[in-house]
């Protein structure tokens, strides 16, 4: 791949970035399909980030993806957003058209993409883990599949909002909360960032009861970099697991689309991926 003065240039943005595997996707496609262009992480911090965003417009990007901290952020800062993203409340994906930033959301048809791939059948009850962007996004994405969807936060405020969205409960992050949210249910999913790292996930205030999940249960995280100890734990229970990279690798998919108008190589992104 040669890199010239015609070539344009895509990012994701986020804090920390440097366990993303987009550049590796992205890149694959547009090779594959013989896309003069060159993707990139870049580790921007909160307080830059609306000026990151203005260099992306005024530097004549194809368009970025938005992680954590930054897909708030992004929804205020964009000049339109799609409907999905209004209802999450958090864009993933921004496309420079004319000079003007549109804001998407493809974090939930990537999820959904993901459950149906992952588990076949869509969950009838599922429980939420989280309060930010990712979990309102699993929330939307479970409701669409007609699953009851209850949500458990350490911030009970911030998570009332997801009512809204699809969820019919919302409980704060205690023990005694967790243990009767979680029994009988088919799927949990871990929205939280506890999952990036070690330290992360012993500051967790209460420990997740896989024990009182059913048989045949689904443990899900959206975290893809690294096996997580939740992941592990319910594998040691019999219970089914999947982490983030499919949907990873679908909203990705559609992000593509959205930057060049073209249909995303998913077999080409699946394998760099792997």
């Amino acid at each position: 791949m040669t890199i010239g003065g015609s070539t344009r240039v895509a990012a994701v943005l986020g804090h920390p970035v440097e366990h993303s595997r987009s550049p590796a996707l992205h890149n694959a496609a547009y090779r594959a399909l013989g896309i003069d262009a060159v993707y990139v992480a870049l580790d921007v911090e909160p307080a830059a980030f609306d000026a990151a965003l203005a260099g992306v417009a005024a530097l004549g990007f194809l368009g970025v993806n938005v992680t954590v901290p930054h897909k708030a952020a992004a929804l205020a800062a964009c000049d339109e957003v799609d409907d999905v993203a209004r209802l999450v409340g958090a864009v993933n994906t921004v496309v420079v058209r004319d000079g003007r930033l549109a804001g998407s959301n493809t974090d939930v048809f990537g999820f959904r993409r993901s459950l149906e791939e992952g588990l076949g059948a869509a969950p009838a009850r599922a429980v939420v883990l989280g309060a930010g962007g990712a979990a309102r996004a699993a929330v939307v994405g479970l409701a669409e599949l007609g699953a009851s969807v209850r949500v458990v936060a350490r911030d009970h405020a911030r998570a009332r909002p997801l009512l809204g969205l699809g969820a019919y409960e919302v409980a704060p992050w205690t023990a005694v909360a967790l243990a009767s949210a979680l029994e009988g249910c088919d799927l949990v999913v871990d929205a939280t960032p506890a999952g990036l790292s070690p330290a992360a996930e012993a500051a967790v205030p209460a420990p997740i009861p896989l024990e009182v999940l059913r048989a045949g249960a689904a443990v899900a995280t959206l975290v893809y970099h690294r096996d997580t100890a939740l992941l592990a734990a319910a594998r040691a229970r019999g219970l089914r697991t999947m982490d983030g990279s499919g949907m990873l690798i679908h909203q990705a998919a559609r992000a593509f689309t959205l930057m060049t108008g073209r249909e995303a190589p998913l077999e080409v992104m699946r394998a760099a991926f792997r």
